[in-house]
């Protein structure tokens, strides 16, 4: 499975550019890791994911902490969009677990913040995947080269972090630091911050049984 990753899209015109990146990177499937909107609506939300599932694949995503709070539960219209917020999905023999929004910002006044103590609980409803599986999550986990913020300050969360070390997903797909671009490990799991969409960034992800591998890049 090819995956193109987006994430902190912030209603930008950029998402017009997603499905033909998709046809040309030859994609299989969409993941979004939240900031679909910049403190939009939810209609706003689905049109934007609607412009994305132009491409006829599969649409994966999960809402940030800058989308609408009713977002965190909202089922599209579009069947080939899917939200999988504290669900796991079955895909392409894969189990896709994911989780919206962030922990509470150093402003504190964006739309969908968490404490750590709310995330684990959510996380606990996806307890036992199988090794192979992936985590769609706008918030990156601790500690590693995708929550490096520009002081130099990891700004992940560990609830994250202590449910990718005990279920061992072969891939995290997140956002929400926008300068924290990049492709790492933590353990044996890849963490993939493809960087913000709206300034043209994505990541290609291919996914199979020999493993994962990630490459940033453009949509144009």
């Amino acid at each position: 499975m090819r995956i193109l990753q987006v994430s902190d899209i912030h209603g930008s015109r950029m998402v017009e550019k997603i499905p033909r990146a998709v046809e040309e990177k030859t994609c299989d499937a969409v993941f979004v890791a939240g900031d679909i909107t910049n403190f939009g609506t939810v209609e706003e939300a689905e049109r934007i994911l609607g412009i994305i599932a132009e491409s006829d694949r599969p649409v994966f995503f999960v809402a940030g902490n800058c989308d609408p709070p009713a977002l965190l539960n909202h089922r599209p219209m579009n069947e080939r969009i899917i939200n999988l917020h504290t669900v796991k999905y079955s895909y392409s023999g894969l189990w896709i677990a994911g989780l919206g929004g962030s922990l509470v910002t150093s402003h504190g006044t964006t739309l969908i913040e968490l404490s750590e103590e709310e995330l684990a609980s959510m996380l606990s409803n996806m307890s036992g995947l199988e090794r192979s599986s992936i985590l769609l999550s706008h918030n990156p986990p601790y500690g590693c080269d995708a929550d490096l913020s520009m002081s130099g300050e990891h700004i992940g969360s560990h609830a994250v972090r202590k449910f990718v070390e005990k279920e061992r997903p072969v891939l995290v797909s997140c956002g929400h630091v926008h300068e924290a671009r990049s492709i790492s490990r933590l353990g044996e799991t890849l963490i993939v911050n493809a960087g913000p969409a709206k300034n043209g960034y994505c990541a290609v992800i291919d996914v199979d049984s020999g493993g994962v591998k990630a490459r940033l890049e453009k949509l144009v």
